[in-house]
């Protein structure tokens, strides 16, 4: 394992971790964005390491398909954590949607846009969801 694989893992675990300790708080939300937006961005930087590595005619380290499994696994968990709650407060609502934005926008993808709307419906339609104004994602989508 290189050493910059190491030093990656280690932050990843330990700010995924430290994310998933302050969930307890009174309000999950900030907490469960916070630990998606870190599981994202970790997996980003993998990629865009890859790629960087590829592009050099270098290989990858030899553990990099464990390692890149394990932070598709945390990313996963973390969304899913995301998705299990529902909000009731508008600050809840409106970071949710936030969040959807960003990751929307990160993927360029006009396909994301309408999947994250789509999702948003599903969580407006529990029982207890204060309503989710998408119209910032309507907005924001290229297509």
């Amino acid at each position: 394992m290189s050493a910059f694989t190491r030093r990656s893992a280690l932050a990843a675990a330990l700010a995924l971790a430290s994310y998933r300790a302050t969930a307890a708080a009174a309000d999950p939300f900030p907490a469960a964005i916070r630990r998606a937006q870190a599981a994202d961005a970790a997996y980003r930087e993998a990629g865009r390491f890859a790629r960087e590595i590829q592009a050099a005619g270098l290989p990858l380290p030899a553990d990099w398909r464990a390692y890149r499994i394990g932070l598709a696994m945390a990313r996963a968990d973390a969304r899913d954590e995301l998705h299990a709650l529902t909000p009731t407060a508008p600050e809840a609502a409106a970071a949710l949607v936030a969040y959807y934005r960003r990751r929307a926008e990160a993927s360029g993808d006009p396909c994301a846009f309408r999947a994250a709307r789509s999702r948003l419906r599903k969580v407006a339609q529990r029982p207890g969801a204060v309503a989710l104004d998408v119209t910032q994602l309507a907005r924001a989508s290229p297509g």
